[in-house]
């Protein structure tokens, strides 16, 4: 089942006397399970059956097939657990370059940042389209507010031993 697709649907919050957490607590479980490399199926637990039926791979609810490329440990704990601080907004060429080219974040593709955050916290990426990931972030946001939008020519004449990511690569998962 594609997650983007299920995405863009409704999935309720609610929960009932038969459940926690409502359809969309289930639906991110079973992204996580996917995402290290373990296949999940929802299903009724009302049916006696199910769970026998669903281990023996018979079709039953709805199977998630485990990701081809798995994320590593630290990957998972970023973008489930790890709370957010603040949001930075990103242009079109910075949110691309991020979807598409696994670069890291620099304060030029920074249009926006809000919330109060150190470095070494937790953000949020945005666009115009939407969210683009999450990343634990090298400057604090008054810092980033600071030089939001400039080249790193122009970060080094401000902060001479700073980074040159306002988000690295490697410390960055796509949402």
């Amino acid at each position: 089942t594609d997650f983007e697709a299920l995405s863009g649907m409704e999935i309720s919050h609610t929960t009932s006397a038969l459940g926690m957490g409502g359809m969309r607590s289930k639906v991110i479980a079973a992204e996580m399970a996917t995402a290290a490399g373990i296949g999940a199926v929802i299903c009724s637990g009302l049916e006696p059956a199910a769970l026998r039926a669903a281990v023996e791979g018979e079709t039953v609810g709805t199977r998630f097939p485990p990701r081809r490329t798995r994320y590593s440990s630290f990957k998972l704990w970023l973008k489930y657990a790890k709370p957010a601080h603040g949001t930075v907004v990103v242009d079109d060429g910075a949110a691309r370059a991020l979807r598409d080219g696994g670069t890291s974040l620099l304060p030029v593709g920074i249009v926006d940042v809000s919330g109060e955050f150190t470095a070494g916290d937790a953000i949020e990426v945005t666009a115009q389209g939407g969210a683009v990931g999450k990343g634990i972030v090298n400057y604090s946001a008054v810092e980033l507010r600071r030089i939001k939008g400039l080249k790193s020519a122009e970060v080094r004449e401000l902060f001479p031993r700073a980074t040159e990511e306002a988000v690295h690569r490697d410390y960055f998962v796509l949402a």
